[in-house]
């Protein structure tokens, strides 16, 4: 019956519609933009490994307008050979691998094109045990080339493409700084970072090289010391066990402040998913009035359909048809139009996401992802159903309580 009603008023049911798919469209819009953010973000951080510790002079988690960078910037650059004397007494059930690394902004150069502000980072031999190193092209640096410091290096996609055109860069030869590197590989393309911190604008050297040609203490973007985990090894025993050698390399009493920071990505990620918590709360309530005046409309069309049904639901009553009856059938009319309305905003979102998807990834070069994600479809059906039984009781509660006499002879 309550299918029949929608079928008889479709204008009057297609002008409801319209108002509860403007509404999902623009919450569930604005959450899986929020939530895609938020997994890009955390994702681009995630890929420097979950598993890993970072040893340097900067602590990340601490945040605000009282971070005490002063404090901080007093503190030595970690150092070669800490990194070493970390890889020679930590015990090897806790970590499986120890490196070094700090990058510089460089100028890159080749047969007159030249590329400013380069990230040229400069790494240890192990360090691809500790970071993902996707080579597509090429290889990575061999042991002698990396004890010996040979001259060469690995680039990133976008530093090929817009060096050498298209031509194969692999042993070809580029100025890094003041430096001839040959080139043996070519890194995987990422696309942009929302982070800045894709290996497509990359140029990576063995350590030895780097510390060659610049002095890595003062001319750097700073240092650090990575270790990877073991599995199966928490990462607060492999941080403690760390920080207790620093504080030995170091002569640090106990009772002193360490002049190091042990961090990890988790400390980034967590802050990232407590400020997106409050964004996609502001989100919904933002969005949430859209439905707010969708709701109105449902409930107002509800009450025009109770109205001009009177007649019908006094006839339904007087052959016996119960309260629950009568709230039952516009109710179900009431969240049929909701839902349907919620799908058609879903299915509009989804194609808002895929578009823009297409535009950022063919057009802008860009690794940034939108989702749609299942608790995105089905916090847009929830709402739509909530919607509906909420625009929907007041005029079913008005007609299950009608007298059937007076229904029957209204005109």
């Amino acid at each position: 019956m309550a299918m029949d009603a929608l079928r008889k008023n479709k204008l009057r049911s297609v002008l409801s519609v319209l108002g509860i798919t403007i509404g999902i469209y623009c919450i569930i819009v604005v959450y899986a933009l929020v939530h895609s953010m938020e997994k890009n973000i955390n994702d681009n951080f995630a890929s420097f490994g979950t598993d890993v510790l970072f040893v340097q002079k900067w602590p990340w988690d601490e945040f605000g307008g009282n971070y005490p960078w002063w404090k901080y910037l007093r503190r030595p650059e970690t150092s070669l050979d800490e990194a070493r004397f970390l890889e020679d007494n930590l015990d090897k059930s806790l970590a499986v691998a120890v490196a070094f690394a700090f990058s510089s902004s460089e100028k890159v150069e080749y047969r007159g094109i030249s590329l400013t502000e380069t990230s040229v980072n400069c790494v240890s031999h192990r360090y691809n045990e500790v970071q993902k190193t996707d080579v597509e092209i090429g290889r990575y640096f061999t042991e002698d080339e990396s004890a010996a410091g040979r001259p060469v290096c690995i680039i990133g996609a976008s530093i090929a493409k817009n060096i050498f055109s298209g031509t194969d860069p692999l042993g070809k030869e580029i100025r890094v700084k003041n430096q001839v590197c040959r080139v043996i590989g070519v890194f995987r393309r990422e696309g942009q970072s929302i982070i800045d911190a894709s290996v497509d604008e990359w140029v990576m050297v063995p350590l030895k090289l780097g510390m060659s040609m610049m002095n890595y203490k003062e001319n750097s973007e700073g240092t650090q010391i990575l270790l990877k985990a073991a599995q199966d090894v928490s990462l607060d025993d492999l941080s403690f066990e760390t920080g207790q050698l620093m504080r030995r390399y170091r002569r640090t009493g106990p009772y002193q402040e360490a002049t190091f920071s042990v961090n990890r990505m988790s400390m980034i990620t967590n802050a990232v998913s407590d400020l997106f918590g409050t964004i996609k709360v502001i989100g919904i309530i933002i969005g949430g009035f859209s439905m707010v005046v969708g709701c109105f409309g449902v409930a107002n069309i509800m009450f025009v359909s109770v109205k001009e049904r009177t007649q019908e639901i006094g006839i339904q009553k007087a052959l016996g048809a119960k309260r629950g009856f009568i709230l039952a059938q516009f109710l179900t009319e009431s969240v049929i139009l909701c839902i349907i309305g919620g799908l058609i905003g879903l299915v509009m979102v989804w194609g808002t996401l895929q578009l823009l998807n297409f535009v950022l990834q063919h057009q802008l070069d860009s690794g940034f992802v939108l989702y749609l994600m299942p608790y995105d479809v089905f916090l847009g059906i929830g709402v739509s159903v909530l919607v509906g039984l909420l625009a929907g009781f007041l005029p079913a509660l008005s007609g299950a309580r009608l007298n059937p006499v007076d229904a029957i002879r209204s005109k």
